[in-house]
């Protein structure tokens, strides 16, 4: 068959690509149960050649589930990509503190559906690998069913707010201008919906452009945006862009800017744009020397990248569970780790100090109640000051400055959706923290 039916079925197993707007009245979907999908049993990729029915391609690495529990900490092996280098200095050793696992694993919160332990958190979130700090020091390091400790695994939209954070410190440093209108550093996006908008409101997500993060519709443009970045193979017949840098300039204009946060991943890969454009170098790079190689990072990390060689400013990071918590460490310390200060003590506290709550509230994320999001990075506002860096299938980090309080969790939920984790994630980051106070 051709045409729009042909169309749709090609696109019908694309997952999430950023976090979906939540729906109070949605029915949750049936989930398999955690223990039948353990990745130590599924057999996927085992044998030479695999199997068909447990081999994965750059194809269906996306669905159907559980084929995402193997590919998120594989992807190098299938899709293009960029490297972050960890460059050639030792890796800065990760300080033990007392093992808390047993009390950690056990300790009991009262979750949407009732009370549940830390440990059944974990599982009910089909959690691959967690990892939490207390004052500097690793108190739980769990790789779970399996999971090679020394695999990158994918961000998702983690990848935004290290995107946010250079951006950030290119203000910091007058390279860049917040009040500057996004088309003074490229021009390419002059007759875009991005036209009169800041970088500032790019950065805070309150540009509004005509894009839809519809995951269940083929038609939406999340699915033209996955299309554009490679993140599977396009139909033969496809007719529409198969690159980053074509896609972006078509994205129309919708409300106007600066009311409303919205939350759009197609924002971040203009903010990849203009940091390419003004430091004449790769978004991989500029991680890799302002960041990876400074925290003395154990394992390099990665980048996907378009048919162009674009990375995926807005989703394509990969990085192991130790290195993300160093990443965590330094901004619970201001910028600072490994000795050094990575990026400037004002960059962060910037960044936590938030954005319009009210103008938060339209994004329809009501499992988020009190946030605002500025800079790319999620900010509760809560009395300890916690904030995230998340992404979906569950991926986060979430730093709690007044605790002392970082946690790492990687996950493959059936469910891409953070609305779909999150509601158990508030009070179980909130018994943690009480357990640790």
């Amino acid at each position: 068959m051709h045409g729009r039916s042909s169309h749709r079925r090609s696109l019908a197993g694309l997952t999430l690509l950023a976090a979906l707007v939540a729906n109070a009245h949605a029915q949750t979907p049936a989930l398999p149960p955690p223990d039948t999908v353990r990745l130590d049993q599924l057999r996927l990729m085992q044998g030479f050649p695999p199997s068909p029915d447990r081999q994965i391609t750059a194809a269906n690495w996306l669905a159907p589930y559980p084929n995402i529990r193997w590919s998120f900490h594989h992807l190098r092996e299938l899709l293009p990509s960029r490297n972050i280098s960890r460059g050639t200095g030792a890796a800065v050793p990760l300080p033990r503190g007392d093992d808390l696992s047993e009390r950690i694993a056990a300790l009991r919160f009262a979750a949407p559906d009732g009370e549940m332990t830390f440990a059944e958190y974990l599982n009910a979130t089909y959690a691959d690998a967690t990892l939490i700090m207390k004052d500097g020091k690793v108190i739980y390091e769990a790789y779970h069913e399996g999971m090679p400790e020394q695999n990158p695994h994918i961000m998702w939209s983690m990848t935004k707010s290290f995107v946010g954070l250079l951006t950030t410190q290119l203000i910091e440093e007058g390279v860049l201008d917040p009040d500057a209108l996004i088309t003074e550093y490229i021009p390419e996006l002059a007759e875009s919906g991005w036209a009169g908008a800041t970088l500032q409101q790019v950065l805070n997500m309150t540009a509004d452009v005509n894009y839809s993060e519809i995951y269940a519709d083929a038609e939406s443009d999340v699915v033209k945006y996955a299309l554009a970045a490679g993140m599977r193979p396009a139909p033969a017949d496809y007719q529409g862009h198969r690159d980053l840098y074509s896609y972006l300039p078509t994205v129309g204009s919708a409300e106007p800017h600066g009311e409303a946060f919205r939350y759009r991943t197609v924002h971040t890969e203009v903010l990849g744009w203009v940091l390419r454009r003004v430091t004449n170098r790769h978004v991989a790079d500029l991680i890799s020397e302002r960041i990876w190689q400074k925290l003395g990072a154990e394992q390099d990390a990665y980048l996907l990248v378009d048919s162009r060689g674009t990375e995926w400013a807005g989703a394509g990071m990969n990085a192991t569970l130790r290195d993300l918590a160093r990443f965590g460490e330094m901004m619970r310390q201001e910028g600072r780790f490994n000795g050094q200060q990575i990026v400037s003590q004002s960059v962060v506290r910037s960044i936590l100090e938030g954005a319009d709550r009210e103008a938060f509230k339209a994004s329809g994320r009501d499992f988020q109640p009190g946030y605002s999001y500025r800079n790319q990075w999620w900010i509760s506002h809560n009395d300890d000051g916690a904030y995230e860096a998340l992404g979906v299938h569950g991926q986060m980090i979430h730093v709690n400055p007044t605790v002392g309080l970082v946690v790492v969790r990687l996950s493959s939920h059936p469910v891409a959706s953070t609305g779909q984790t999150f509601p158990m994630t508030r009070p179980a980051m909130a018994a943690l923290a009480d357990m640790l106070r």
